[in-house]
Order: structure tokens, then sequence, then C-alpha cells
């Protein structure tokens, strides 16, 4: 039986205060990132769901043999103290399909959910989300600065940090055993201008390594992120 996710996670709470703006070094995309449209285009003999949700499709697709970078971002409830949501359960029977049609698929059949992808990941979030420029994820970063990071929580914190008014609250999960959050050892320092909160995390969990994603999940007063080095390899996130 699953847990559920506000029953088994330990949440690291980030709040942003004012801080100093560093300086650094612009950085562009990884010269070897994985060519996503060569994923997309990647062809699946067969690929099922059994009354399961969206988030069972997308693990099985991400760590599948087109294995591949992925950011999720659930549905978020109205308040931390509501139920949790109920994930409608699909059924779907593809054959010769690629993963591209995968997605679209399992968008189709649940249609509170839409994809796109950036450098290299597949993002996967609330369709209601597209055009609300108040949603985190969508909130825009004139410049951010990454100053000698040596695990992620300094990166979200860089992230809340620099974003312009009004301040904004996220959380860790932390998770035990089988989910790697682990940066490379070295300090990291880099410079990104013009990008989406979206694109931020997309490149703080590509630093971990190829495979790196992340969930979003929570309540509009209470949001959490969770990361894993290891891909889209998460249990639960309700």
């Amino acid at each position: 039986m699953k847990e559920r996710f506000f029953a088994c996670w330990f949440f690291v709470l980030l709040i942003s205060p004012l801080s100093l703006v560093h300086e650094g070094q612009r950085a562009e995309a990884p010269a070897n990132a994985t060519n996503v449209d060569s994923v997309l285009n990647t062809n699946i003999p067969e690929f099922n769901l059994n009354e399961e949700t969206i988030e069972v499709g997308l693990k099985r697709l991400a760590s599948g043999s087109a294995a591949f970078a992925m950011g999720f971002e659930h549905e978020l409830k109205s308040k931390q103290t509501d139920p949790p949501i109920l994930d409608p359960r699909l059924t779907l029977h593809l054959r010769a399909t690629t993963v591209r049609e995968a997605l679209d698929a399992m968008c189709r059949a649940d249609s509170r959910y839409t994809w796109s992808t950036d450098d290299t990941f597949i993002n996967v979030y609330p369709i209601k989300t597209v055009n609300d420029a108040s949603y985190l994820l969508n909130r825009r970063l004139m410049r951010l600065d990454l100053k000698e990071l040596s695990d992620i929580q300094q990166g979200l914190w860089a992230i809340v940090n620099q974003l312009p008014p009004p301040r904004e609250q996220v959380a860790v999960a932390q998770i035990g055993i089988g989910v790697d959050d682990s940066y490379p050892p070295e300090p990291w320092t880099t410079s990104y201008e013009d990008l989406t909160v979206r694109q931020a995390i997309n490149r703080l969990v590509h630093h971990m390594g190829e495979r790196g994603s992340w969930a979003f999940t929570g309540s509009r007063d209470f949001r959490a992120f969770a990361f894993n080095r290891q891909g889209f390899l998460f249990d639960s996130y309700n």
C-alpha cells in the first residue's frame, strides 16, 4: 500500500528573506544534454495503464527504455488540511506508439494536465496554470545567480530570494530510502537570465545528473518540492 505524502515525508520549510545577489558567469544549456526531441520520438512497442493514475503512467514512461528527466506539478489542494485530491483512474492500451503519443494520450485521458519540454526536461503540469502569471512555477526571474551551491536547498533559497515581491513559500520534502537528492561534491557557481521558476528548477535538478527529476505538490498555502537524481522514481506525492 502506498504511503500518503504528508504522512511519510519530512519537510524543510523555506520562506524568502531579503538576500544579496551574487555575480556569476552566465551558463548555457549543457553541451551533452539529452536530445528531448529524440526521446519524444522513441518508439515504444506498447504502453498500458490499467485503472492507474497519470502519476503511475509518467513514472512508467520516464523510467522505461527511453528514460528521461521529468518535472511533475500536481494539482494543488486549496488548503493543507483538505483531503487528498483523488486522481482519476486511467485505462490505456497503446501499441506501436512513441513517448510523445503516450504523453498526449495520458493528458487527454486526465485532462487536468498538459506537457511541454525545456532543455533536457519534459514538464507535466496543470493546464489551468498555463496563463496564470501568479502561479509560482510561471513567475519570472530576470536573473538568477547561484554561488557555490552544494545542495538543492541552497538552490531553492536562491530562487525565492531573487524573485521580485511577493515573497514565496516553498518546502523541501526529504525522503529516506531509495531517493537520492545529493549534489556533486564540488561547489557550483553559475548565472541564468530571464527564465521562469519552472526553468530554474529544471536547471537546478539537471546539475544532480542527466536523469535528475522533481515533483511539486501540496496546497496553495503549503507547497513542497521533492528531488531525485536517479529519475522519476518517487512512490507517492499526495
